[in-house]
This record gives structure tokens, sequence and C-alpha cells, in this order.
């Protein structure tokens, strides 16, 4: 399948039901966007740059920072709410008192929490790395983008909401699903893709906590 249009694009997802932007060096076997378009390289970042934003404002798929804070993740809409579900406890306040939420983290949670829909500079930064502690955030399913603030120079950002209340039917979804029937589903998709990958990795991958 070749991919040259957002709609293109959603039943890609629909049928791999998850892959990144760019193709990833060191995850050869992951399915990407770029992989099956017209463009590489930056191309396929500048020809697509709307798209993950836009499809995912229309909650027709979840974009997210899943894998690294410089590794944008795309996941159907079926495979969300496993997901999800795979994380575990995804409770912003237990996390921290695990010390798996560092403080700069939990701060900028509470406050969306607080205020609802926040733009990223409105947001109350303690020092540190933005991106780290956003995708954080984003792996655990806590916040994730609600809009963006512009389509211009100057003006391009976004609102962040919590992840909840963006995806409302994926985490009731979720919450009838085991951890480890979630966790089984994902390392079964992954397997199809290289059935080499073994739970160990995918677990590494995805940053699963011990059960």
């Amino acid at each position: 399948m070749q991919v040259t249009t957002p709609e293109e694009f959603v039943q890609y997802l629909h049928q791999m039901q998850i892959c990144t932007w760019r193709h990833q060096p060191r995850l050869p076997w992951f399915p990407s966007l770029e992989a099956v378009t017209l463009w590489n390289g930056m191309d396929v970042t500048m020809n697509t740059w709307f798209w993950k934003d836009d499809l995912h404002i229309e909650r027709k798929i979840f974009y997210g920072k899943l894998l690294a804070p410089d590794t944008p993740v795309f996941v159907s809409l079926d495979l969300l709410p496993y997901m999800i579900a795979a994380q575990g406890d995804i409770d912003a306040h237990n996390l921290h008192e695990k010390g798996q939420l560092a403080v700069n983290a939990i701060r900028v949670y509470e406050h969306i929490q607080r205020n609802g829909p926040t733009p990223t500079q409105a947001l109350p930064w303690l020092p540190g790395s933005r991106m780290l502690y956003l995708a954080t955030l984003e792996q655990k399913f806590l916040l994730t983008k609600y809009d963006i603030t512009g389509r211009t120079r100057g003006t391009y950002g976004y609102r962040w909401c919590l992840c909840e209340e963006a995806f409302p039917d994926s985490f009731a979804k979720a919450e009838q699903i085991p951890v480890t029937q979630a966790r089984d589903h994902v390392i079964d998709l992954l397997q199809k893709h290289a059935p080499n990958v073994t739970p160990e990795a995918t677990a590494k991958l995805f940053r699963w906590q011990p059960l």
C-alpha cells in the first residue's frame, strides 16, 4: 500500500495498528509511515506535518512520543485500549510516589488536571527538559495533545489535556482488559512484524513495569 493522503494513512494504520513517523534504524522491523510514502527523510516530515496533528485532534488516530522524546508513534484506535491497559497503573500520583514520575512531570499534570487544556508555554515549568517530561507523560497515557495554537510560524504550538478526557472510549475499554491480556496482545502484534521480538524486549520498548 502506498500512502499519499491522510485518509490513506488512517487505512494503513488500521492495518498495521502501530507505526512510527520515520523509519527507525534501531528498530528496522517497526512499521513506519515513511516506508509507505513517496517521501523519504525530511521530505516525509514536511509533507505529512499536519497529518499527525489533524488526525489526532479529530480523534481518528492516537499520536504520541511513546518510544522516546524524539520518536513519534501512531496507534490505531483499535489498539489504543490495549496500549493503555498494558501500562498497568497509570495513576499519576501513584507513579510519582513510586518514583516513576518526576516532580516536574507531576506538576505539569496537576496544572492541567486543575485548569483544563493548556498551551505548552503556559505550563508551570521547573528547570529541565520540557520534551523529556512531556514524553514521560505521553508514554504513560496521562497527557496528550488537545489541539494546536496556530498554523503559521510563530503561532504553531500545542495545547495539552488529560489523555483520558481526549479518548474516553479507549480508556473505558482499557478498564475491561486485564494487564497481562493487554501485554500479550501487543506482543503478538509486534511478533507479526518481527517474529524474534521477545516479551522482554517489548516490555523494555514500552517501559512496562513488572506486575
